[in-house]
C-alpha cells in the first residue's frame, strides 16, 4: 500500500514535467512555470454527434489531429467543405459551443496544455463558419 501511495505522488509531481518535456519537444513554446490551477475545476468533456468516441470526433470529424502543430494546421485551413462535411457527420453548432467553451476553460485552467487554446480558437472559428 506505501508503495502504491508513493508511485501516485510521484506521478502527480513528475506529470507536469513530462508534459513540458513532451511539448518542447514539438518546439512549441511553453513558459516553464506552467501549471493546473486549483480553483477552475476541470469541465466534463462535452458531448460529440452520437456519441462517437473522442478521436473519431476530433481528429475523424474535426481534423484537429493530435497536439498543437495539428490543431494549428486545422484552424489554418478550416474552409466551408469542412463546415459541410461536419454537418454531414451530425455536428451541430450546440456541439461546436460546448467544445470552445471546453477548450476555454481548459486554457484557463491549465496552462500546461499547449493545445487548448488553439482548439478553442478552431471552435471559435468555426462557428463564425457556420451557415
Amino acid at each position: 500500500m506505501k508503495h502504491f501511495i508513493l508511485v501516485s505522488v510521484l506521478a502527480c509531481i513528475s506529470m507536469p514535467i513530462f508534459a513540458a518535456e513532451q511539448v518542447n519537444q514539438t518546439n512549441v513554446k511553453l513558459d516553464k512555470n506552467c501549471s493546473v490551477n486549483p480553483n477552475i475545476e476541470r469541465n466534463p468533456l462535452p458531448h460529440t454527434p452520437n456519441n462517437m468516441s473522442l478521436p473519431e470526433f476530433g481528429q475523424g470529424v474535426i481534423g484537429w489531429a493530435t497536439g498543437p502543430e495539428g490543431a494549428q494546421q486545422k484552424l489554418n485551413t478550416v474552409n466551408q467543405t469542412d463546415i459541410t462535411n461536419y454537418k454531414k457527420n451530425g455536428v451541430n453548432l450546440q456541439i461546436l459551443q460546448e467544445w470552445q467553451a471546453f477548450y476555454e476553460n481548459e486554457t484557463k485552467r491549465n496552462s500546461c496544455n499547449p493545445t487548448a487554446p488553439i482548439r478553442a480558437k478552431l471552435m471559435k472559428k468555426v462557428i463564425t463558419l457556420w451557415n
